[in-house]
């Protein structure tokens, strides 16, 4: 079975178990962007800017990062902009290339997959189930003499999981003394309401390399938005290697209007949270066990199964799209990863699941 390597693929993913696209209308459940969609306003002031197609963009997105280091509180030059954070992420391993490279897993397969293209070497550090997927000094203190770099999601993806800060700081300590580079991939932070995120002190750290993104609480995926926070030569080793006019006139029209809905975000991270708490407590009543979650999304066995492809199968065919897990190594399948979607969406999917429930039991 080849198994899609990302979520939000529905036409991929149903033509390869062949079934018909247009049967009935799919609700995806694994892309993990805002269910609510994009600021109200954004499609009328992108109307607005559609002479933006017809030149050139500005090649250093100057407005943009100029935004950014308002709204964050950093210098314009530990900022590059770019088209989205997986081109960032494959900059990073360009940049790296043929280095020692560590990955806290399971987490996003592209940070494995870039550097690997990039002929580095790639070692596992593994945080598992069995310790709730805590971050634990464990993990990486005697690998970090091994090591060039490090990338940690965070929060994860796809545990959903924010970290104790204090192991944070030991972790950005132990990597400051050892000279490891400590990439943090913060793509989903505006979905926590609470938790340790380090935008506004990263000057005072000289091996930290921060990774954003516009396109997840923002819904915008095709415009591919992303920024990148580092010490100002990494900044200018990574343009350097960066294609010229990365981010189209349009995507930095797109981010600099969402900036400015800060009010936005904050009411749809409050009612996702919200809508998944009501997702969990009618899960457990079922006798479901969702792990625990501090984003938009979440983990979840099948109770009755130790692999995932049958209930998977089971609620693709009731119309419901979720993300496998066969290449979050090393979950293998054990689980499927599921967004929180709107109130009425995600009736749907526990009413499929009570019925899974049924067909299972004797």
């Amino acid at each position: 079975m080849h198994w899609p390597s990302h979520g939000a693929n529905p036409q991929l993913l149903l033509q390869q178990w062949k079934l018909d696209e247009n049967e009935k209308n799919y609700i995806d459940f694994s892309v993990n962007t805002n269910p609510y969609g994009p600021p109200p306003g954004l499609t009328e002031h992108l109307q607005l800017h559609m002479d933006k197609c017809y030149s050139y963009p500005d090649h250093d997105s100057k407005k943009l990062t100029a935004a950014l280091a308002s709204a964050y509180r950093i210098r314009e030059s530990h900022i590059l902009v770019g088209n989205g954070a997986s081109q960032l992420i494959y900059l990073l391993a360009q940049l790296f290339r043929g280095q020692s490279i560590g990955v806290f897993e399971p987490t996003f397969s592209e940070y494995r997959e870039a550097c690997i293209a990039n002929g580095c070497t790639v070692y596992s550090l593994p945080v598992d189930d069995k310790h709730d997927w805590e971050l634990r000094q464990v993990n990486y203190i005697n690998w970090l003499d091994k090591l060039d770099v490090l990338f940690l999601c965070h929060p994860n993806n796809p545990t959903g999981k924010v970290y104790n800060p204090l192991i944070l700081k030991n972790l950005i300590q132990q990597c400051e003394q050892k000279g490891v580079w400590l990439v943090i991939d913060e793509a989903f932070h505006d979905f926590v309401e609470e938790g340790a995120f380090f935008t506004p002190e990263i000057s005072s750290y000289s091996k930290v390399i921060l990774l954003r993104s516009l396109t997840k609480m923002y819904a915008i995926p095709g415009m591919r938005l992303g920024y990148l926070v580092a010490p100002e030569p990494i900044v200018d080793k990574l343009h350097q290697l960066q294609p010229t006019w990365s981010l189209n006139g349009l995507a930095q029209e797109a981010g600099l209007y969402c900036l400015e809905e800060q009010a936005y975000r904050k009411t749809c991270s409050t009612s996702i949270q919200a809508n998944k708490q009501k997702v969990f407590s009618y899960l457990r009543e079922m006798g479901y066990e969702p792990e625990t979650s501090y984003t938009n999304f979440f983990l979840l066995q099948d109770p009755y199964h130790h692999d995932t492809e049958e209930l998977f199968r089971f609620l693709l065919e009731n119309g419901l799209i979720v993300r496998h897990t066969y290449n979050f190594h090393p979950l293998n399948g054990r689980y499927i990863r599921i967004a929180v979607r709107r109130e009425e969406e995600n009736s749907l999917l526990l009413d499929a699941l009570q019925r899974w429930k049924q067909v299972c039991l004797p």
